[in-house]
């Protein structure tokens, strides 16, 4: 095994940078005939954020779970999802559960109803302490967030569900919960049109499918897009959300060269808000064609996101800027050879490379990030100095796989809330 070593060199910018996007996936219905665990999908690195499909029957009352062939929900238990839950955050990945569902039974009467059903959520699969490990379908795991995917056009109750959900969140939490919906493009939306108007929606997975407004139809992204400067939330994400394959849905599926056209035409000319690309769904995509969903995550990420393998050294270069502008990084992936391990990135002769991990980072906006704690070994992490102004070089110890995590201050920063991540990758250092 050779050592592995990371290089940084940070450059001053004094212009801002446009946000990388995510991919997020619905998990948990078997579009493509079968599915594999959760944890698969998550590490094969392309996803960022998974949703969990769906507590598809519930009212003030009640709740019940389908994922198809992952889980026998009827025993209440459902341990392996559990504890894929666990590796995929370890992982950086976002969990979230999904609510509703085009098959089910759902809904609420009131906003009052609606409002006692947060608590339930929050104590069953959130944070909340009001129920024992072994009353929690997923144990000890904690989701990320709830989405609501709601499609019976019953919109009484879930603008006050996700208020309420949010003061569950900010009780004196480190760690950031999120909401999600899942709206059709067609706009209003008349299942989720209530929420979106009224609740801080941090990201919305619009569903560019099964409907006029697609991508190869009267593509409708400027609508969403003006939403976007007028919601509740300011900063909330837009997502295109497309079908995994021909399969996934009755219309609306379109090749890779009509999605680049998209990212690269109208939604970029109106990209503010552009969050990245969901798929419903994971099995479909990754049956049909597992480069697809690989060279979306490229195309999102805006440098791409395959993972450093073999014996290849890391290197990296970032720019940042500390007057409410943003901090852009990237780590690179080089050839291993005698001249660039342990020697630093040199921009004027620089060696072939392939970026594994790109990230960008707004100050002070965004929220920084709570540490280490969703993180176990074998984790590695950096701080670059502050102010990073030279190269520097890091040894990666050589375990079988490295969680990556480089920060943009010093490791004393993390106690006080001042490091921010600028990279956080798996290689594989075999």
């Amino acid at each position: 095994m050779l050592a592995k070593s990371i290089f940084t060199t940070a450059l001053l910018s004094l212009s801002a940078v446009a946000s990388a996007g995510e991919v997020a996936l619905y998990w948990g219905q078997a579009g493509g005939g079968s599915q594999e665990s959760l944890g698969t999908y998550c590490s094969k690195g392309d996803a960022d954020i998974f949703i969990l499909s769906f507590m598809n029957t519930f009212s003030g009352s009640s709740m019940g779970l389908n994922f198809a062939n992952a889980c026998n929900t009827a025993s209440g238990k459902c341990e392996q999802i559990g504890n894929d839950i666990k590796a995929c955050q370890k992982l950086g990945k976002k969990v979230f559960l999904s609510l509703g569902g085009a098959a089910g039974t759902y809904g609420f009467s009131s906003d009052a109803e609606a409002e006692g059903f947060a608590g339930t959520l929050w104590n069953t699969f959130g944070a909340g302490t009001g129920k024992s490990v072994s009353e929690r379908p997923f144990g000890d795991a904690i989701v990320d967030g709830f989405d609501f995917d709601i499609e019976n056009q019953r919109e009484t109750g879930y603008a006050a569900l996700a208020t309420k959900l949010r003061e569950y969140y900010g009780a004196g939490a480190s760690t950031k919960y999120f909401i999600s919906a899942a709206p059709q493009c067609v706009w209003p939306d008349k299942s989720v049109g209530d929420l979106l108007a009224k609740a801080y929606v941090d990201y919305a997975f619009v569903q560019f499918y099964n409907n006029p407004c697609a991508v190869s139809a009267t593509f409708n992204w400027d609508t969403w897009a003006n939403y976007a400067k007028n919601a509740p939330n300011k900063n909330i994400k837009i997502f295109l959300g497309l079908p995994g394959s021909t399969a996934a849905a009755t219309t609306g599926f379109v090749d890779l060269d009509t999605i680049t056209n998209a990212v690269n035409g109208p939604i970029a000319a109106n990209n503010a808000n552009f969050g990245g690309i969901m798929l419903w769904d994971a099995s479909s995509a990754y049956t049909a064609n597992p480069a697809f969903v690989s060279k979306l995550a490229q195309l999102v990420h805006s440098a791409g996101s395959s993972p450093a393998t073999g014996s290849s050294p890391a290197t990296g270069q970032q720019s940042e800027v500390h007057n409410g502008q943003s901090t852009e990084a990237t780590i690179y992936s080089a050839a291993p050879s005698p001249t660039d391990i342990g020697t630093p990135y040199n921009p004027e002769s620089p060696v072939p490379i392939s970026p594994f991990a790109t990230s960008t980072s707004s100050y002070p906006s965004e929220p920084v990030y709570s540490g280490a704690q969703h993180y176990t070994t074998p984790v590695t992490e950096y701080f670059l100095p502050e102010p990073a102004v030279v190269p520097f070089t890091q040894s990666i110890p050589a375990d079988p796989t490295t969680l990556l995590t480089v920060y943009t201050s010093t490791a004393d920063d993390l106690s006080t809330g001042e490091a921010t991540p600028w990279a956080t990758n798996s290689i594989n250092t075999d």
